[in-house]
């Protein structure tokens, strides 16, 4: 943002990161369905990137870099319109090549639980329509950047 006669301003590339959440959060199509569900499954896949976290659906699963282990840094609104948070309201469960020992969950603004891997909240990324697209990979948006997980909880930093 910039501020001019002291009301902010948002600039031309926050404008349309905020337009296309907004799109993509109203569209029903690609749009993977919002809040928690009974039972969450990460699993892995092999990408363009090399092996990542995925969801039961094989869509890649991402750490955003201003989380931390106990909260996640991306809030309600356009930011989790564009990455919606992996919720869960039981036990994660985990598929081949999946450490039980790093999943763990973390508690949401609106008292959901979001899945962590490796002390890493995860998300999706609604761009990402098919299984094991990356298009998500190291896209900095909303002050932080995106990056896939690996199955040792690792952030794949490809670019």
């Amino acid at each position: 943002m910039h501020k001019t006669n002291n009301r902010p301003r948002l600039t031309l590339p926050g404008c349309m990161v905020m337009a296309v959440a907004l799109v993509l959060a109203s569209c029903s199509s690609g749009a993977r369905a919002p809040g928690p569900e009974t039972s969450v499954t990460v699993a892995t896949r092999h990408t363009s990137i090399g092996t990542v976290l995925t969801d039961r659906a094989g869509h890649t699963l991402y750490a955003f870099t201003l989380d931390t282990p106990h909260k996640s840094n991306c809030p309600v609104g356009a930011c989790t319109a564009l990455w919606p948070p992996l919720e869960a309201s039981g036990r994660p469960h985990f598929g081949k090549g999946i450490s039980p020992t790093l999943i763990g969950k973390i508690r949401r603004p609106g008292g959901h639980y979001q899945v962590t891997y490796g002390g890493h909240p995860l998300y999706t990324y609604t761009v990402d329509s098919a299984p094991g697209q990356t298009h998500g990979e190291a896209l900095e948006q909303f002050g932080g950047i995106w990056y896939a997980v690996s199955p040792i909880g690792h952030l794949i930093k490809s670019r």
